[in-house]
């Protein structure tokens, strides 16, 4: 089938229906699509970008930017219940005290409101933003959070599940000749992220994926001392604060395959010269969001559904079995 824009995926067992937007707007029709339905309209512009990727993904000048919670992580378990973020691994594993934790389901209904607020534009919602996860890291400080602490909590975690199609998107990527560069860009606790990659993988991260995100400290004890600087939160975490080490893997670059769960997720770009391709997640509140999802994103994937056979169409391979 063509690839198009628009495209309204809903998962086996996550309430499928057909949105009024999809039937009003894009004249669809249904293809099995990963397990899932899929409503099309065609866009040859967006063909014509799939196939740039992919020829650039042939020629060593593609890059893939991902977020990770609920981009490359479930938002539902298949019980239904909320997935963990990263920063969530460590509350529901009590590695944080109930204190913080009732202090931090607090932050969350003053500062989540602004998050998705779809009045307020990105530069307004940053210094909220900032002050949200700044305050977090601060009391977090407070806490006995240690190395050993994490690695447990990520280790007996039930609540983070990979998406379904990361992990071939990933390995795909590492094995493709020239390999494609992959960079997570999370506003979450890249300890946390690179502990649970590594349970949850089959394989190990190649020197071609890289995990940039804010990084906790330790002393001599073991003991969290601090978090890097700058911070990164969804609204600013961008290309721009890739290390001097990782800017080997975009140079030369001329096209990158964004995959992302937010507004904040569309900028993860900037700061390159490159052709952008932007591939979705909205896994709840479809039909408030989806218009605007649509409108920003070249492809949507709603009711957290599987990484879309696009994702694979762009880096220059066929899907994988589902």
């Amino acid at each position: 089938p063509a690839l198009t824009r628009g495209v309204v995926r809903f998962a086996t067992g996550n309430r499928p229906r057909r949105s009024s937007w999809a039937a009003a707007r894009c004249r669809p029709r249904l293809a099995a699509m990963g397990g899932g339905t899929a409503f099309e309209h065609d866009d040859p512009q967006l063909s014509a970008a799939v196939a740039a990727c992919a020829e650039a993904a042939r020629c060593g000048e593609l890059v893939v930017v991902m977020d990770f919670d609920r981009t490359m992580t479930r938002c539902f378990l298949p019980s239904g219940e909320r997935g963990c973020s990263s920063h969530g691994v460590l509350e529901h594993a009590g590695v944080l005290s109930e204190s913080f934790q009732t202090q931090c389901a607090e932050l969350l209904a003053k500062y989540y409101p602004i998050e998705i607020d779809p009045e307020m534009s990105i530069n307004q919602k940053t210094p909220h933003m900032f002050e949200w996860y700044s305050t977090v890291h601060k009391l977090m400080l407070k806490e006995q959070v240690t190395r050993a602490a994490i690695d447990k909590a990520v280790a007996e975690c039930t609540r983070l599940m990979l998406r379904d199609g990361i992990e071939d998107l990933l390995r795909m990527c590492q094995e493709a000749s020239p390999p494609i560069p992959v960079l997570v860009l999370s506003a979450g606790l890249k300890d946390v992220i690179d502990s649970a990659l590594e349970r949850h993988l089959p394989f190990k991260l190649a020197p071609t994926t890289a995990v940039v995100s804010n990084t906790m400290c330790f002393d001599d004890d073991g003991k969290l001392s601090g978090f890097s600087e700058p911070l990164l939160h969804m609204f600013n975490k961008t290309a721009a604060f890739l290390p001097d080490d990782l800017t080997p893997l975009v140079e030369g670059k001329r096209h990158c395959l964004i995959l992302g769960d937010s507004m904040g997720d569309l900028t993860m770009a900037d700061g390159l010269d490159l052709r952008t391709l932007k591939v979705g997640f909205l896994n709840d509140k479809v039909e408030e969001l989806l218009q605007r999802y649509t409108d920003a994103y070249d492809h949507v994937v709603t009711q957290d559904g599987p990484v879309p056979d696009l994702c694979f169409h762009a880096i220059g391979v066929e899907p994988p079995g589902r």
